[in-house]
């Protein structure tokens, strides 16, 4: 009876070496392919693993709490967000009213419905007040002085000279 104990108990004594030698093994592999995944420092990616196979849970815990916090390829693409987010903002203007942001070709501001851009007359796009021809077709704007906005103050300072 002791001896089918005994066999029993080595018997469980192997398969939780053999459980915990896996799980060894899988952890290091683990920190390798991470450490690889967010340095390109092969003295980091070597010590990280290094650590984690000399101390096991220690060292994992280690590298747990000093590793990078993104990947490589997540600053890649946070770096393109950021990029394409500063691209998109200097593409447009901010509507004098609210502040809201206001692509190229918009006449009228989304957010308030203030007019910013008045349609050229041939094409019909939208085009700034201070601007002598249309950018789209070529149309010269002919328009009074008066409706020009420095102008409209240097006629008031006349009159009441």
């Amino acid at each position: 009876m002791s001896e089918q104990v005994y066999e029993l108990v080595r018997v469980g004594i192997a398969l939780t070496g053999a459980f915990v030698a896996m799980l060894w093994l899988a952890l290091v592999l683990w920190v390798y392919r991470d450490a690889q995944s967010r340095s390109t420092s092969f003295p980091v990616i070597l010590l990280s693993t290094v650590l984690v196979s000399s101390t096991f849970l220690v060292g994992w815990a280690v590298y747990m709490l000093v590793r990078p916090r993104l990947t490589l390829f997540e600053e890649y693409s946070q770096g393109l967000r950021e990029r394409a987010e500063l691209l998109d903002a200097s593409s447009g203007d901010l509507c004098p009213r609210c502040q809201g942001r206001l692509q190229l070709d918009y006449r009228l501001c989304p957010n308030c419905g203030l007019e910013v851009k008045e349609p050229c007359d041939r094409c019909k796009r939208p085009i700034r007040s201070t601007w002598n021809l249309c950018p789209y077709c070529g149309h010269s704007v002919h328009q009074p002085l008066a409706s020009h906005p420095a102008h409209a103050h240097s006629e008031e300072e006349q009159r009441g000279a």
